[in-house]
């Protein structure tokens, strides 16, 4: 399992993502109620339709969202990063769970159960409004898929997808080649030659199913090109 201490847990969920931006006084009444849990790999934390729960804050590993319009089959659009907050979704709507999320690896995430979260809105009515913009926050990462999947160039593609991942989670990008071209929208032949490219350029290092970016800057500036036909 990820080695992890609950204090460090909470240092890392209270610096980085939605909680950083929180007040104090919401920090600590959330973490009261917050429960450190771990995953395996292959583990699926919840499944779309599965009932109403609380929310999860990525701490370490790597847990996968995949999500599809109803009645498709889900498929991964993006990876959690430590600081992270999702399924605030059943707590808005009261409606089941509309994405599938799943460790990719031993993975670490703090727990607010619904009935804390109802609790807390309750007793402090703005709290209502700041479990409401963990959507906000994850309607911005949205948009930046969107916005990486429109580019035309597939080596801009890839380099936007590798910079967004590795910028966000600041560890290597254990993906498979297969992942990777499902998120990149390209095929795993094209993911190959574009990722061997990048390591001759001394952009990134590769390793048993990882990428790791050595250069941030130089993949950010290829990242931002969109060659026109």
């Amino acid at each position: 399992m990820v080695q992890i201490s609950r204090q460090n847990a909470e240092g890392i969920i209270r610096q980085r993502g939605w909680l950083s931006h929180m007040p104090e006084a919401f920090k600590i009444r959330l973490l009261q109620h917050a429960l450190l849990v771990k995953y395996e790999p292959g583990q699926i934390i919840f499944n779309p339709g599965d009932p109403v729960g609380g929310i999860y804050g990525f701490v370490k590993g790597m847990v996968i969202i995949k999500t599809a319009p109803h009645d498709s089959t889900p498929r991964l659009i993006d990876i959690a990063a430590p600081g992270d907050w999702t399924g605030e979704d059943s707590f808005v709507t009261g409606k089941p769970r509309r994405f599938q999320l799943v460790a990719q690896s031993r993975s670490c995430m703090l727990h607010v159960p619904l009935t804390a979260m109802e609790q807390m809105a309750a007793l402090n009515p703005n709290d209502m409004r700041a479990f409401s913009v963990i959507s906000i926050l994850a309607s911005d990462s949205l948009l930046r898929v969107v916005h990486d999947l429109q580019k035309k160039e597939v080596s801009v593609r890839i380099a936007s997808v590798l910079h967004r991942l590795s910028w966000a989670s600041d560890s290597p990008v254990t993906l498979s080649q297969k992942d990777l071209s499902i998120i990149a929208n390209t095929s795993r032949q094209q993911i190959n030659s574009v990722i061997q490219r990048f390591v001759d350029e001394g952009w990134v290092e590769t390793g048993y199913r990882s990428i790791t970016v050595t250069n941030p800057v130089a993949l950010r500036q290829h990242a931002e090109q969109d060659i026109d036909d």
